[in-house]
């Protein structure tokens, strides 16, 4: 579903554009919003931790991230102590059934 915040962009784009593109331009600026929407897709609360070799999604409730095992295994994965700044997705070095295991236990912890 396309919000109409992305309409009026759309829209604004084919009023700026000749006649002949602007199906085409509109076709595939659609499918790239549908795209990014289906990539950002998260719970409301909910952070996006990419985990292992195989980068495996999750989504994270952000209440679990203050549990001392989550800040114990985010401080083990930085690469760099000193660097308090997260640029790009939130990747941690652990085996993915470690992780879901973790979860079983944040879940049962804070009752979320």
């Amino acid at each position: 579903m396309i919000s109409t915040r992305s309409l009026r962009r759309l829209m604004k784009k084919l009023s700026a554009s000749d006649s002949n593109n602007s199906y085409k331009r509109l076709v595939n600026a659609a499918a790239a919003d549908e795209k990014k929407s289906e990539k950002l897709d998260l719970a409301r609360g909910c952070v996006a931790i990419y985990v292992g070799q195989e980068r495996k999604r999750y989504q994270v409730p952000l209440i679990y991230l203050s549990l001392p095992n989550f800040q114990q295994l985010i401080n083990a994965s930085q690469e760099d102590v000193f660097d308090v700044k997260i640029d790009g997705p939130i990747t941690l070095a652990c085996p993915t059934h470690t992780f879901e295991q973790l979860l079983k236990i944040a879940k049962k912890t804070t009752h979320y």
